[in-house]
């Protein structure tokens, strides 16, 4: 499942750990993902690509797809849409196609249908990284309130509204942002407008139904000589329980910093940064994206602001540590949104020179694979796809088959990882450990099919696949690597 709206994080990658490499089989090109972008505004028409896992570009049969509405998100199953009064979802064809509707709601009808659209007249919306939650937010034109709608997508695509929660202002606010959601489904936070203080950061608690509803929660900034911060865009990692948050003077005499807080059981957040070792981005008016591991973030900017900036930044995220700057790309080229998938594939837009570029990043290389012209692109949304051939099948109960390496086997390296999970609810993640070493961490996905280059010596092998809700299964290997 993946998002279609600027500073989330999309779900599912792989994790480089320590001098462990990650080497690619040598197989047949496999489908990495489906990336689909509307053109021309939330009505336009939709180009569908498949992307192989070397980030070359396909056409999609079929494409391109008229849905109608604005793309929002896609579980794989359904594809969701979302129109001025309308939540949309449609079927999925095994090639990525978008298909006939398989039903719609109106958001209006429900609890929070007074605050009616944003200040552009419409609404906005975000899946959760299951795929099973929409989270529609509406705000009334210029105040006084903002709702965060809940819904259930059932099985056959149908929608059950699950509640809402609501902001109020005495007075002015606007930008109620969308929800960016933790990995583990727990917190969710988001910013908005107030007054002439400028952002401000709201807190949201996932309950066990999926109801998203308002918290309080503590944070804390840090010390700025002669003025102080003004936090906004909240980007909550996929892969831990930390944000990245963006501080800007509230002056306005320096550059906006990046900042890395840590989230508590109570959804309180802190930081140990400081105002001289938090990196200050070149950008004005700039979103943020995790990769599905969490480990890279990338910024970027359209350079619309007065003396703005334009292209992409790509940071290593170091946890409670501060962000390090890795990489500049495209700088200026105006980049309107960036998306990733599970192949370690950077995806970017740009309206101004109607392009969409591919690039595969990793923490020690970055290499653009492709780009391509299409007129007038206005959101993108990236769906990950299972980056294996599908050699080893997936146990009819729960439980975790291990097709590669064999117990007891005596291999060289790099050493095939090839193996399946089945949890009831899904996979939320699938990983591989070595003792207390992870080699490998796949999200959304019960497939594993990559190699791992190993020293000699012997290793205990262990593979966990967990639901949502935390059921583990196992699966062991002893081998020998020569």
């Amino acid at each position: 499942m993946m998002y279609a709206f600027r500073g989330l994080g999309l779900a599912a990658s792989l994790v480089l750990i320590s001098s462990l490499t990650v080497v690619p089989q040598a197989r047949a090109q496999s489908t990495a993902a489906y990336v689909y972008i509307q053109i021309q505004g939330p009505a336009g028409a939709v180009y569908g690509y498949s992307a192989s896992s070397s980030g070359q570009l396909t056409a999609i049969s079929g494409s391109p797809f008229k849905p109608g509405t604005q793309i929002i998100g896609s579980n794989k199953a359904q594809f969701f849409t979302l129109g001025h009064t309308l939540l949309h979802s449609f079927a999925v064809g095994s090639n990525g196609a978008i298909q006939s509707q398989l039903s719609q709601i109106a958001f209006m009808n429900y609890s929070g249908g007074t605050c009616d659209g944003t200040l552009a007249g419409d609404a906005g919306a975000v899946l959760d990284h299951t795929g099973k939650y929409v989270y529609v937010v509406l705000q009334s034109a210029g105040g006084p309130c903002a709702a965060y709608q809940s819904y259930i997508v059932n099985k056959d695509g149908s929608f059950s509204f699950d509640g809402d929660t609501e902001l109020n202002w005495n007075g002015n606010g606007s930008g109620a942002g969308l929800p960016s959601i933790l990995g583990n489904e727990t917190f969710a936070y988001s910013s908005y407008d107030y007054l002439d203080s400028g952002p401000v950061l709201t807190g949201f608690q996932r309950e066990s139904s999926g109801t998203l509803q308002l918290m309080q929660f503590q944070e804390n900034y840090p010390s700025l000589n002669g003025d102080y911060y003004v936090t906004g865009r909240p980007d909550a990692s996929p892969a831990g329980n930390y944000l990245v948050v963006q501080l800007a003077p509230e002056g306005g005499g320096g550059s906006t910093q990046l900042g890395s807080y840590t989230v508590d059981s109570q959804g309180n957040i802190s930081t140990t940064n400081t105002s001289s070792n938090m990196p200050a981005t070149s950008f004005i008016n700039l979103y943020t994206s995790f990769s599905p591991s969490g480990n890279l973030l990338a910024a970027y900017a359209d350079g619309a602001e007065t003396n703005g900036q334009s292209g992409i930044e790509i940071y290593n995220f170091n946890g409670a540590a501060p962000l390090t700057l890795y990489k500049t790309l495209l700088t200026g080229t105006p980049i309107d949104q960036v998306a990733w998938d599970s192949s370690n594939h950077l995806y970017a837009i740009s309206t101004a020179q109607n392009k969409l570029y591919v690039f595969t990043v990793t923490a020690t290389s970055v290499i653009q694979d492709s780009s391509i012209s299409i007129g007038s692109p206005f959101s993108m949304v990236v769906v990950s796809q299972t980056a294996t051939t599908g050699a080893c099948p997936a146990p009819s109960s729960d439980g975790v088959n291990v097709c590669s390496p064999a117990e007891g086997a005596t291999v060289t390296s790099p050493v095939l990882m090839d193996a399946a999970a089945t949890v009831s609810g899904g996979v939320y993640r699938f990983e591989l450990w070595s003792g207390s070493t992870k080699l490998l961490s796949v999200d959304n996905s019960g497939i594993m099919d990559q190699s791992v280059s190993l020293a000699a010596g012997s290793y205990k092998l262990t593979f966990v696949a967990r639901n949502s809700s935390g059921t583990h299964e196992y699966a062991y290997r002893d081998i020998t690597v020569e």
